[in-house]
């Protein structure tokens, strides 16, 4: 039997898959390979040097080098999930958005009115696109809202928005002094009940003629209070006009402002005021232009442009409910003024004052009411 003969093995040359050859970047197959190679040449005892494997993968010297510097075998953009990007979110409206927002309002030709528009419209105007983002709850697609734009131009170019919490808003309260008050009678709804002999609160002349009649009687003494509110503020001056209805005069006027003046010119406070004949005559226009006064003269028939208007029933109505006299009046007041007066729901009004006056100016005055 012939004797079995056996060939010697060759060594065989394989060529590396497409996967280990690096084109452009490093990807995760090659970088893995730089790590295996040192890591193999290590276990031997021998030496590879970087031309070497730069031959085999295609990895040049330089990125070698950063590839075993970073300690990391796979690319950026394949990496275990960290979790949430600790730098946020990615900006809505860039720098450059608000920059123009920026040079839109330090442009000499911009007008005032034109910087008193909402935010969106500002930023339209500007040449801002407005980018829209989808949303789940509701679902839909909304535009950048104004307080995202405000929070943006105040943080990239120190924009503010001088808006009405710099504005407090006045009037004069008047209670009449007496053993008199305003009754609220009990009773059930319609006429029936309305005019039965027994309900002496039924009409037979009307308030205005009772109160002319029993004025030129015997006037009734009137108790006149000055009040101001406005974000986190309160304060109420009484005062003396020197007649028999609390009306108000040029005089007395600013006197009580100038009570005010330190406090307000120090916090950059503006007073809105109704459109009465002592607030806007000669003598107090002509008093706080010299003074540095700031006001602000609402237009006429406009009650529901005044947030003190508007919290103003609740304190009356609950003075009016018990009798007040001299000594006692101020007192009672004070005690009423503080515990109705909801300093929430004054924040809640100046929030969409803004808001409610420019709609106002869109539909041409016809939207006035809370």
């Amino acid at each position: 039997m012939p004797p079995i003969r056996s060939r010697r093995s060759r060594a065989r040359c394989r060529t590396p898959p497409p996967d280990l050859i690096a084109e452009k970047q490093p990807r995760t197959p090659q970088r893995a390979g730089v790590f295996w190679v040192y890591q193999y040449a290590q276990a031997l005892g021998i030496t590879i040097d970087r031309a070497t494997i730069r031959q085999v993968t295609g990895i040049s010297e330089r990125s070698q080098s950063d590839i075993l510097h970073s300690n990391r075998a796979r690319t950026c953009h394949n990496q275990e999930d960290g979790g949430p990007d600790p730098r946020g979110r990615k900006r809505t409206l860039t720098r450059s958005d608000t920059a123009a927002i920026a040079d839109y309002l330090d442009d000499s030709t911009t007008l005032l009115d034109a910087k008193g528009a909402l935010w969106q419209d500002l930023a339209t105007a500007a040449g801002v696109e407005l980018p829209s983002t989808q949303h789940f709850k509701p679902p839909g697609i909304r535009t950048l809202n104004g307080k995202a734009i405000r929070l943006a131009c105040k943080d990239d170019e120190d924009i503010i928005n001088a808006d009405w919490e710099k504005v407090y808003f006045c009037d004069e309260f008047h209670f009449g002094l007496g053993p008199t008050v305003t009754k609220r009678i009990k009773r059930k709804r319609g006429s029936k009940y309305r005019y039965k002999p027994e309900n002496v609160h039924r009409k037979k002349v009307t308030k205005k003629d009772t109160t002319a009649i029993a004025q030129a009687a015997n006037p009734l003494k009137i108790f006149s209070i000055f009040v101001i509110i406005g974000p986190n503020y309160r304060c109420y001056i009484p005062y003396d006009a020197g007649n028999s209805n609390g009306k108000m005069n040029s005089r007395v006027y600013i006197q009580i402002l100038s009570q005010l003046l330190d406090e307000f010119k120090r916090d950059g406070i503006t007073l809105c005021q109704d459109v009465d004949s002592a607030h806007k005559s000669n003598a107090v226009k002509d008093w706080a232009d010299k003074n540095g006064f700031s006001l602000i003269t609402l237009p006429g028939v406009s009650p529901d442009f005044s947030i003190l208007e508007s919290m103003a029933h609740p304190i009356k109505k609950k003075v009016h409910a018990q009798r007040s006299m001299d000594s006692t009046a101020l007192e009672r007041f004070i005690k009423v003024f503080e515990e109705e007066l909801n300093m929430e729901a004054i924040l809640n009004m100046y929030q969409s004052f803004t808001i409610r006056l420019h709609s106002c100016r869109r539909a041409n005055g016809q939207m006035t009411k809370y």
